[in-house]
């Protein structure tokens, strides 16, 4: 016997699938597209490590993508509550863990992305004021480094985005999520189209030399199979940002799934979602790496990429000045769309757990998370990020890999099977035996090994 919230039947829902597909695809969407994808692919192998992330996606990320938001659209709930409302009597304790877990994870993580989020600002702000120039030679790390010492500045950013994401989210599913998703994803995908064209196509001045950035070597990097540099490491990559690059077990796809119409098919939805969200990596990686290439600088990873070497790039292209606006409000825009989808399973679960107003519970969340952040930041900055580094590793090999764990366990062993059938009905018999196969024996066995492997690499130091 399971227990379904009364509630669930009059909850705000989607206006339509549209909607719903722009909202998850921008929680999938961040910075990680942007700048890591591109880095390990090239890395790894090229095509052949994109083969992998696509067989990995399929067979892992994808079924347990489709268990949350069957979960969510089944409970009607968030992710704190969800697992309770299904779960036979006498076996809701530990599960009612895993559902908390899931939104403590959505919280700490949005407590530090949105300190990063918070220099796309700055420098968003900078680029519009005109001052190229701060970006250019050796002045670009200068300011950088100036920046990341300047503990106010970035509290400020910080807060700042903190409260602009909360007073979207404070106009519920429809009028903010929904509408704003499905503005902000359009204009992503078009400036990312458009300044990938423009990467591949314009003459660059580097130096002394002209070079032209439509440079086949670039393109080879990412897309041509290389299997002299794929190994089994290039697996375990492929199999962590397969896992990780969807906005599995954070709680986002609980909440979203509970907002979602029962006619809709959440395997279809969930295909759009993958194809966007791998679309967006792979235009990324056409966008970055001509021009790192045409510069004669090997790829490197994480923020000095995009916060160092490609504004000191921009600063040498024609049109230079609009470029680097058009980079840094592509970026705020992922930045912002995987903010708002962070801080929504928090609210959700106070409105769900504590029958807290939707304005309460956007202001609850903000202000603790407000205050989290600025945390990291004074603590962060006082001992050389210590902190903040370790708190990333711990959400991302050992939090986020275990929950992911729980949610195949639930939706394979402990959920009514007779529930799951029901929410996949629209798939298909063939499909949902495939499905349930996969979440029983194939994503926990996987997600094992890539917990046992992030826990390695901590004691290491990896």
């Amino acid at each position: 016997m399971v227990h379904i919230n009364p509630k669930s039947s009059s909850r705000e829902q989607w206006g339509d699938k549209l909607g719903f597909i722009m909202a998850t695809a921008g929680a999938a969407v961040g910075l990680g597209n942007i700048w890591r994808f591109p880095y390990v692919c090239g890395e790894n192998g090229g095509g052949a490590f994109i083969l992998a992330y696509i067989i990995c996606i399929a067979l892992i990320s994808g079924p347990i993508l489709v268990a949350e938001v069957l979960i969510g659209r089944a409970s009607g709930q968030g992710s704190g509550s969800a697992f309770i409302s299904l779960t036979p009597k006498g076996e809701s304790k530990i599960w009612r863990f895993v559902g908390v877990v899931g939104v403590l994870i959505s919280f700490l993580l949005v407590s530090y992305y949105s300190i990063v989020a918070g220099w796309t600002l700055e420098y968003l702000w900078q680029a519009l004021q005109g001052h190229l120039s701060l970006f250019s030679g050796d002045n670009s790390q200068k300011f950088f480094d100036n920046f990341m010492a300047s503990d106010s500045r970035q509290i400020l950013w910080h807060i700042f985005l903190t409260c602009m994401t909360a007073v979207i989210l404070l106009r519920g599913i429809n009028k903010g999520i929904e509408k704003l998703s499905k503005i902000l994803m359009p204009v992503l995908l078009i400036l990312l189209f458009s300044l990938a064209v423009f990467g591949i196509s314009v003459e660059w001045t580097s130096h002394e030399n002209p070079t032209s950035l439509l440079d086949l070597k670039s393109i080879q990097f990412l897309f041509v199979p290389d299997w002299s540099k794929f190994t089994m490491d290039s697996v375990f990559q492929a199999l962590g940002q397969a896992a990780f690059s969807l906005s599995i077990a954070v709680g986002t796809l609980i909440a979203y799934g509970s907002y979602l119409d029962r006619k809709e098919n959440i395997v279809n939805l969930g295909s759009m979602v993958i194809a966007m969200d791998t679309m967006v990596a792979l235009l990324a990686g056409v966008l970055i790496f001509p021009i790192v290439f045409a510069s004669g600088l090997s790829p490197s990873q994480g923020t000095g990429l995009i916060f160092v070497t490609l504004p000191n790039l921009f600063s040498g292209m024609p049109n230079g000045d609009l470029l680097v606006i058009l980079f840094y409000l592509l970026i705020f825009f992922a930045a912002l769309t995987s903010m708002i989808s962070l801080l929504e399973p928090g609210i959700t679960h106070l409105i769900d757990e504590m029958n807290s107003t939707r304005p309460k519970a956007c202001m609850y969340v903000a202000i603790a998370s407000s205050a989290l952040g600025v945390i990291w930041i004074l603590v962060g900055s006082l001992q050389q990020e210590f902190l903040f580094l370790n708190i990333d590793k711990i959400v991302s090999n050992f939090l986020i890999p275990l929950e992911a764990f729980g949610i195949s366990i639930f939706a394979s062993w402990v959920l009514d099977k007779v529930i799951s059938k029901e929410q996949l009905s629209n798939a298909g018999e063939l499909f949902f035996n495939i499905w349930f196969f996969m979440v029983k024996w194939l994503c926990p066995i996987a997600i094992l090994i890539i917990l046992v492997k992030g826990l390695i690499s901590q004691d290491m130091g990896g």
